[in-house]
């Protein structure tokens, strides 16, 4: 067996030819050392142990392409947002992302984070050149994205996608969440709530179910619904205060909205929950340090996340795997912005 040859000189990164040369041993047996696991390697454990002395020796480090081709697999998970409003996930989405790095290097996976929105023809780009092991799905995606990660049979797990059966998808039980805040409301004795849609119309499905089911509750509990709205939230709490409706607490579609409800609540000089009891969804930044903190119907983000990447490992090892729909359970969390009506509110109405 031929010396190792430490007076090599090195142009630039080393490769696997120049550990061949530095320990005497062919490309063929040096691949099979990088790139087998110990028990199941042919090669007899002095000449491995001289291979490794070579890779330290020359500081060599496989690349991803080289170890891509060799085990079929690149260890990368692309992490797909949509969001029309910025490059990172917002809300639960940010809550979510916050944990995926750890939860996916714990099984030996790195995430690259690509903004799909508007079809982004970089993000396109690097989708389609299949350098992804799998891939996750932060909301739902443009048609093209799905088409592209379904042309190439990309393990796939949907969060909160308004996709059909045919793809493994997370969803959130938004007509239990939006129950629960109504539950809680009318059994502080609100006969009127006021319900705010958000900034725009909305047509994913959670807008929808929260929507109907609020209006659904109402009826139940033999109250009148107020129309939803849709539109800035000063034109809301303007319409709230000096409108005829004149509710005594409100449901908000998402936590951002709510914040800035508390905000102009506070301009018109209404005190929360004194005079308005305000509520919404997703216990995330900044509902617990609101003034006051919010009463939220909170989603299960950790339980989210880990369901995901298991998922996720599950597709990958077998992606024939019969894809699955997964309802991901709500829960209350109470907190200072919300309590029983006064026997008129702050706009001199009877509660």
């Amino acid at each position: 067996m031929a010396e190792l040859d430490v007076n090599i000189p090195l142009r630039g990164r080393p490769t696997i030819s120049d550990v061949a040369r530095h320990c005497g041993l062919s490309k063929a047996t040096v691949s099979k050392v990088l790139n087998l696991p110990p028990d199941q390697c042919p090669i007899a454990e002095p000449t491995r142990a001289k291979v490794l002395v070579s890779v330290e020796a020359l500081g060599y480090r496989p690349s991803w392409q080289g170890r891509a081709l060799a085990n079929r697999r690149t260890h990368m998970i692309a992490v797909v947002n949509a969001d029309p409003y910025g490059a990172l996930p917002r809300g639960q989405y940010w809550e979510i992302v916050d944990q995926l790095d750890d939860l996916l290097s714990q099984v030996g996976l790195v995430p690259t984070f690509i903004h799909t929105y508007a079809g982004n023809p970089r993000a396109i780009e690097m989708l389609g050149d299949q350098r992804f092991d799998g891939c996750l799905s932060l909301d739902a995606q443009p048609k093209d994205v799905q088409d592209l990660l379904r042309s190439n049979n990309t393990p796939t797990v949907m969060i909160n996608a308004d996709v059909d059966n045919s793809w493994t998808n997370l969803t959130f039980d938004d007509k239990a969440g939006t129950t629960l805040l109504m539950q809680h409301l009318i059994g502080l004795g609100h006969k009127r709530i006021a319900y705010n849609a958000g900034r725009r119309v909305n047509l994913h499905s959670s807008a929808i179910v929260r929507a109907s089911t609020y209006a659904q509750c109402m009826r139940d509990a033999g109250l009148e619904p107020d129309r939803p709205f849709v539109g800035p939230v000063s034109e809301f709490i303007d319409r709230a205060i000096d409108g005829p409706y004149k509710p005594t607490a409100i449901v908000d579609f998402e936590h951002w909205t709510a914040v800035h409800t508390l905000q102009h609540l506070w301009r018109r000089g209404l005190r929360v929950p004194e005079d308005m009891s305000v509520t919404t969804f997703n216990d995330t930044y900044p509902v617990a340090l609101t003034v006051p903190p919010l009463t939220v119907a909170a989603l299960p983000v950790k339980l989210i996340t880990e369901r995901a990447v298991q998922l996720l490992t599950e597709l990958i090892e077998n992606p024939t795997r019969e894809p699955r729909t997964e309802m991901m359970s709500e829960t209350l969390i109470v907190r200072e912005s919300t309590a029983p009506p006064k026997v008129s509110n702050g706009a001199g109405r009877p509660g």
